[in-house]
């Protein structure tokens, strides 16, 4: 084997491990909104459910649930904000 090689196989595996390292962070947060939006869109299901005996829905689309997924407590008053308003 020639140097060159064994040097270029070296520099390849070091920056393939940066480049897993750096992009390991951000996928990590997106599965974390995709998993806190999936528990939102939960929580807008029962809150439709329970509101059915009182007339009060929200409407279950990915834009609801991703907001709450997002923002948490605040997305949900956000909601309920535009709901009582418009």
């Amino acid at each position: 084997m020639d140097l060159n090689t064994v040097l270029g196989a070296g520099v390849l595996l070091i920056v393939a491990f940066y480049l897993i390292k750096a992009l390991s962070r951000p996928i990590a947060g997106l599965g974390k909104i995709v998993l806190r939006s999936g528990v939102a869109f939960v929580v807008l299901w029962a809150v439709n459910v329970i509101g059915n005996f009182v007339d009060f829905h929200i409407g279950m689309n990915l834009v609801s649930a991703i907001t709450i997924g997002v923002l948490g407590i605040p997305g949900a008053a956000l909601l309920l904000a535009v709901k009582y308003f418009i």
